[in-house]
């Protein structure tokens, strides 16, 4: 009897474990999802001067309170 009872033991261990597991398994997913489904953030974005193209603001290139798209534009609108 002492034999069948450890089985007994060891296996209602092994299922606990299982679904504790799988418990786990399924809030990870869960989590992973919700952030997934999170709204991104908002990138500004501006207009050169020159030509007018909208740029992202982390792209373009800021001279006094002014955006450009690219060096050759900031030069082209200083000289005027």
């Amino acid at each position: 009897m002492g034999f069948v009872r450890l089985l007994t033991i060891l296996f209602i261990a092994w299922l606990l474990y299982a679904l504790y597991k799988r418990y786990i398994k399924n809030k990870i997913e869960q989590r992973q999802k919700r952030e997934k489904q999170k709204p991104k953030e908002v990138e500004k974005v501006v207009k050169c001067e020159k030509c007018s193209v909208h740029i992202p603001k982390q792209e373009a290139i800021e001279h006094k309170g002014r955006y450009y798209c690219s060096k050759a534009h900031l030069q082209m609108d200083d000289n005027a």
